[in-house]
């Protein structure tokens, strides 16, 4: 390995990420790869002033992370404002979905420095990761969640704010992965996701006067609309409050800030989350009327673009052909997943034991398996492990399930994969209880529902939560 490889001297993600740093200009290999974002240490560039018996430099410094220079100078050196450089350095690559835009991270911590709410609600996160326990979380992190949340209160009651601002919508989504985030039995998200989606309604009903010219939106806008599609998504199937999501409508409006080609630049493109938010509210509906078949229909045509081969892929963006390949992987396994819920949704009767689920099952169980040290690693992979739960049929699969999640969640400790992993572990207990389990199928009595039955219910997987 050359020498040049140092996790101690790369950047912040890798070294947050334990992982090898190639200090290669301003965005590592690594990051490029994985779709994470770049940040590097206040006043320390790349690839440290390391030089060769000729007396040149081995790796040449790109310059200074945007994300921590002189620029947020309001910072002093306070415990608060240490916390905050902690939540750059350390917490917001975790955060930031696979394919952001580099420049994204950068303005929400502008914004972070300018609305002191923001910043309380950066520092909440921070505080709550710092803790890394499975505790409730600690009195700081609580604090800090609450004074963003009065402070904005009060500023909304004085009559101070619009309700279209960027700040507010970032702080919005922040309060939504703080609650995604803490580990409690119960998740609390979906009203920020609500508050998050009427934001955006507004956003667009306050241009909807003028004609759609995408180059007016920022990176920023389109990252965090198309964090709002992906928190929708992932949430709206595990949680009983799916009926507070807002309509089409205003998913419509989302997708207004999102140019077709820039789908593929998100491990979950936008418009694939769209396709999940819709199948998991049919799932909700069944059995289906007329018109939600058709819905359906359509939303089959729309999944089967993702689960087809891969034919021709152009770079650009700054994100190479491997970039793409890693972002499209992440697309399929979501699509798989998604392909299985559809395929209950359609049929209701069908079993998981069914050949058409198994077939999907294995090749998603096949891509979690040859992942070793890959980038399926995080909470952002976590909706398909609740599908395919439901449809494996050994018991070996779901201990491989939950034994991923055992490592993820001690890898992070985000509250969405503890929850989710004690699912699976009532999910297991309720299985074998029932024999229904491949290898326990003659020991079956009775007519206990499968997992996979519960996939229609209107409470959805709640019945095996804690």
């Amino acid at each position: 390995m050359p020498a040049r490889w140092r996790t101690k001297s790369g950047c912040l993600t890798c070294r947050m990420r334990r992982k090898k740093c190639d200090e290669e200009g301003s965005v590592c290999r690594a990051c490029r790869r994985n779709g994470l974002t770049c940040i590097w240490q206040s006043g320390v560039e790349s690839g440290k002033d390391r030089k060769g018996s000729d007396g040149k430099a081995l790796v040449k410094s790109p310059p200074k992370t945007p994300s921590l220079s002189p620029r947020f100078s309001a910072l002093e050196n306070t415990p608060r404002d240490s916390l905050f450089q902690y939540f750059a350095g350390s917490i917001l690559p975790q955060l930031m979905m696979p394919g952001s835009p580099a420049t994204g991270a950068t303005d929400m911590l502008k914004l972070g420095v300018q609305f002191p709410c923001v910043r309380d609600s950066f520092l909440a996160c921070a505080a709550l990761f710092r803790s890394s326990s499975e505790q409730p979380p600690p009195r700081d992190a609580l604090g800090y969640y609450s004074g963003a949340l009065c402070a904005t209160r009060k500023m909304i009651q004085q009559s101070a704010v619009h309700g279209t601002e960027d700040w507010f919508y970032i702080q919005t989504l922040s309060l939504c992965i703080f609650e995604r985030a803490q580990s409690g039995p119960t998740c609390g998200a979906m009203s920020h996701v609500l508050g998050a989606s009427r934001v955006m309604a507004l956003k667009v009903r306050d241009t909807s006067g003028t004609p759609h010219d995408s180059s007016l939106i920022t990176p920023l806008q389109r990252m965090c609309a198309a964090a709002l599609l992906y928190h929708a998504a992932t949430m709206a199937f595990l949680s009983p409050d799916i009926g507070w999501l807002p309509g089409d409508a205003t998913w419509e409006q989302v997708q207004q800030y999102f140019e077709p080609e820039s789908d593929s630049l998100f491990a979950m493109p936008p418009s694939l989350c769209r396709q999940i938010l819709e199948i998991s509210r049919l799932a909700r509906r069944t059995p289906l009327s007329e018109n939600d078949r058709l819905v359906a229909s359509d939303l089959q045509k729309q999944l089967n673009v993702w689960l087809q081969p891969l034919v021709h892929v152009v770079p650009g963006h700054n994100v190479t052909a491997n970039d793409i390949s890693d972002i499209r992987k992440a697309a399929v396994l979501y699509a798989m997943a998604a392909d299985i819920l559809l395929l209950k949704v359609t049929q209701p009767r069908i079993k998981a034991a069914d050949s058409r689920v198994q077939a999907r099952v294995k090749q998603i169980m096949s891509i979690l398996q040859s992942d070793v040290h890959g980038i399926f690693w995080n909470q952002h992979y976590l909706w398909p492990f609740a599908i395919v739960s439901c449809a494996v049929q050994r018991e070996t699969e779901m201990l491989f399930l939950l034994g991923r999640l055992d490592i993820m969640w001690e890898r992070s400790h985000w509250g969405d994969i503890k929850r989710t992993r004690e699912l699976l572990l009532n999910m297991l207990h309720s299985r074998r209880e029932n024999a229904q389990f491949a290898s326990l199928r003659d020991n079956r009595s009775g007519n206990v529902p499968e997992p996979f039955d519960y996939l229609l219910q209107p409470e959805g997987l709640s019945n095996f939560a804690s």
